[in-house]
């Protein structure tokens, strides 16, 4: 396995993880988590087809979108 796979499947890992703690806790609204989750589905698809950064970037974005979104949600309770 290429270091980007292994790249590829620990980014994805990460971010389910962050998906599950949002449904777990209610963080983010159910429409949100459905969105990511369907991208999720497809790039991990891409990625087993083609590796490449822009994947990689994808799932940076994913996972910044969720923390953006998580510390929104924080600093309103200030």
């Amino acid at each position: 396995m290429t270091r980007q796979a292994r790249a590829c499947l620990a980014w994805d890992k990460d971010l389910h993880r962050m998906l599950d703690w949002s449904e777990e806790f209610g963080i983010h609204a159910p429409e949100l988590r459905v969105g990511i989750r369907a991208e999720a589905r497809k790039l991990r698809e891409r990625c087993i087809r083609d590796i490449s950064m822009a994947s990689l970037n994808r799932y940076v974005m994913l996972m910044k979108l969720l923390y953006d979104d998580e510390a929104d949600e924080f600093e309103s309770f200030d």
